[in-house]
């Protein structure tokens, strides 16, 4: 019994390799998985703005440390949570605070968004939108259809090709970025 009560809190369970078809019938651990995703997408602006840091964003997950490490592992008591229904709930709230901060009230986060370089148009994108697809290479940030749409390479790894060749064959030329 005290083992277990040493253990309901520490992140030691991976789910992924427990029961790797857990996340096929358990539509909340699928919820939880991406909005810890997200988090873990959101944390590089947390710890570059001097807001978040005094008012300390990331102490929201203080009982759960590992939300802002991995997206892999459990403890016991994420996944009584979890059953419970509090798990999503209370992630849901600190996702919305989250990107509310990110989004809405801070022009530092808010500088760091991308535009999408295949359209041109539209909002601000975050790679934690749910609409966004991700650059695996360079991590620029797409219109989730514009990038599916055009299945060509991305802009942004195209152009950083390009200069890389310019740069190795002439050293002394210039390229516009």
């Amino acid at each position: 019994m005290r083992y277990l009560a040493l253990m309901l809190s520490r992140p030691v369970l991976k789910l992924r390799e427990i029961n790797p078809l857990l996340f096929n019938y358990v539509e909340e651990l699928v919820e939880i998985r991406k909005l810890r995703q997200d988090i873990l997408l959101m944390k590089p602006y947390f710890i570059t703005c001097k807001e978040a840091m005094e008012a300390r964003l990331l102490l929201q997950l203080q009982d759960r440390q590992h939300f802002v490490e991995n997206d892999e592992m459990y403890s016991l008591q994420d996944l009584v949570d979890v059953q419970a229904g509090r798990l999503g709930c209370s992630l849901t709230e600190i996702h919305t605070l989250f990107a509310k901060h990110i989004k809405l009230d801070c022009e530092r986060c808010q500088a760091k968004g991308f535009v999408c370089e295949l359209c041109k148009e539209g909002d601000v994108l975050f790679p934690f939108d749910s609409h966004t697809s991700v650059c695996t290479d360079c991590s620029a940030v797409f219109h989730r259809d514009c990038y599916y749409d055009n299945s060509t390479t991305c802009p942004k790894c195209a152009r950083l090709t390009l200069r890389k060749q310019l740069l190795f064959r002439d050293p002394s030329a210039k390229v516009e970025a």
